[in-house]
């Protein structure tokens, strides 16, 4: 699904929210649980007030892109992507985006967090990364300069996911001693 498909859905929902911050959140919570869906459909729902009839039509394309976000994070190809604008947005709208992903990425992983559980280094910074890519700047020259730091940023924060990705998922199916 697109950053263009699931701001459509929002609109038809009449869910005033920026996709990148529903995305980033929901990336965020998929490192932890899978198996949440239904849980997490409904709190959607109640959050946003949605009516049982256009529930009802948003649950199928949510959970189609609830399952196609996990099956990118558990890629070993390194699929993954956010959603953000597309390329001939304003880069000032596509950094504002940005920052909305990355800051709801990490709230959407610390709602995840139960029990104890220590992060590696390389997850300790990358979490770190995505916490301060949060705070980018929506400011821009709409140069070439900043569209490849753009691009660069991106890069980083998709790479920092599956880092984290990869850690949370492995210790958890790791055998007890």
């Amino acid at each position: 699904m697109t950053f263009e498909e699931l701001e459509d859905l929002f609109l038809a929902l009449e869910i005033n929210l920026n996709p990148s911050t529903f995305h980033g959140l929901l990336c965020g919570q998929l490192c932890w649980n899978d198996e949440k869906i239904d849980s997490f459909m409904t709190e959607s729902a109640d959050i946003f007030s949605i009516s049982s009839d256009r529930g009802m039509d948003a649950d199928q394309s949510l959970r189609e892109l609830y399952d196609e976000i996990y099956l990118n994070l558990k890629n070993s190809n390194f699929t993954f992507q956010p959603i953000l604008p597309c390329d001939d947005a304003p880069l000032s709208e596509r950094l504002e985006s940005f920052g909305y992903w990355c800051s709801n990425f990490v709230s959407g992983l610390a709602d995840g967090i139960t029990g104890q559980f220590s992060f590696t280094q390389e997850s300790k910074e990358a979490l770190s990364d995505l916490s301060a890519m949060g705070q980018v700047s929506d400011e821009s020259n709409e140069d070439d300069d900043d569209e490849r730091l753009y691009y660069e940023l991106v890069e980083h924060a998709r790479l920092s996911v599956q880092i984290i990705f990869s850690e949370i998922n492995t210790s958890i199916n790791e055998p007890l001693s």
